[in-house]
Order: structure tokens, then C-alpha cells, then sequence
């Protein structure tokens, strides 16, 4: 069975299963139509971030689990400020993605969570292939794909219809043999012991 060892720890952020006392902190960034610009949803109505939240909470209990949609969490003061994610729609390749408040941009948290769960994508579910997706425009989101070991592979023109118009996406992506262990950025909670 597939799983991952979690929490999982960068040197700033615990990435931690969701729970329902997550909920303000997640519609705070999930309502904000700045945050969700490049999204294929939002900004959520508090009813579809409840919706959200009691489902990646349910993944959890999900056999075999293919979800681990994570809350991102600052070490220093346990404040919840974004999320990221792995899905294993396909076997042997996991989606990769994140969400960040936008007070806590630009300080390089999407790029520790992305290499965190890139190197825990390889090394505990035994992936061959990571991969990324986002909105050609999405200039920021390309570059953090970038710094976390990811190639642009293509572009794929009109290839999701969301929020009522075709997207157009950069497809980034990083195979098994290409992958070089970071920095020591994900630590397993019980190395920290």
C-alpha cells in the first residue's frame, strides 16, 4: 500500500492531512479571488470550502489512497497558510500542486513544499514521474515548477474548460532518473526525535 511517512518537515513548514478546525484559515486564501486567479475554481463560497475540506479530510480513509492533499503549515507559529498536494490519478505518475496565501508569497514556501513532496513522491511512493500543470500566464507558479526540479515539457492549448473559458498550460514534469535529492528540505517527523 501506498503511503506516505507524514507529517512531512521543510526547514520552515510542516505539511500535515487537513482537519476541520483548518477551515478559516482555508477559506481565507481559497476566497481570495487574487489567490485563485490561475485556479480552475474560486474564490470558494464558504459552502464549497466546507465541501473542500470535508473531502480531503475523507481521502484520508480512501483504500488504496491516491490523494494527499496537505495543509502548509509555518513551523515557527503553527499558522496554516496554504496547501499542496500529490494525486495518483495514473499508476506510476503523481500531479503535483499548490496554493499559497497571498500575504506569504514570495518567500520561497511553494518551492520548499514543492521539493518536499517531489523527493517524497520518488522516495515513498515510488513514482517514476512527477508532473505540474499551470496557465501559461502563471509566470510565478512556472518558476517555483522550475527552482523544485521540474522541465517544461509542452504546452498543452485548450486543454481544461473551467471558470467558462479554455485554458491553455504549461506541462512541467520530472522522471524518476532524472531526480537529484535536494537539499535536505523534507525531513520525516521522527528524524526530527
Amino acid at each position: 500500500m501506498m503511503r506516505l511517512d507524514l507529517p512531512l518537515r521543510t526547514s520552515r513548514l510542516t505539511l500535515r492531512d487537513f482537519v476541520a478546525a483548518d477551515f478559516a484559515a482555508v477559506h481565507a486564501y481559497a476566497s481570495d479571488a487574487e489567490v485563485t486567479r490561475y485556479m480552475f475554481y474560486g474564490p470558494r463560497t464558504e459552502a464549497e470550502t466546507r465541501a473542500y475540506l470535508d473531502r480531503m479530510i475523507a481521502t484520508r480513509h480512501e483504500v488504496p489512497r491516491t490523494v494527499w492533499e496537505l495543509a502548509a503549515v509555518q513551523a515557527a507559529d503553527g499558522r496554516l497558510v496554504g496547501a499542496c498536494d500529490l494525486t495518483l490519478d495514473q499508476p506510476g505518475e503523481a500531479d503535483l500542486g499548490f496554493i499559497f496565501a497571498r500575504d506569504v508569497w514570495g518567500r520561497g514556501y511553494a518551492t520548499e513544499a514543492s521539493r518536499a513532496l517531489v523527493a517524497a513522491a520518488f522516495e515513498q511512493l515510488g513514482v517514476r514521474r512527477v508532473f505540474a500543470t499551470c496557465d501559461v500566464a502563471n509566470l510565478a507558479s512556472a518558476r517555483v515548477l522550475q527552482k523544485a526540479g521540474l522541465r517544461r515539457e509542452a504546452i498543452l492549448h485548450r486543454h481544461k474548460h473551467a471558470k467558462g473559458t479554455w485554458w491553455t498550460s504549461f506541462l512541467y514534469a520530472i522522471r524518476r532518473e532524472e531526480f537529484a535529492a535536494p537539499p535536505p528540505l523534507a525531513v520525516r517527523d521522527r528524524e526530527l526525535r
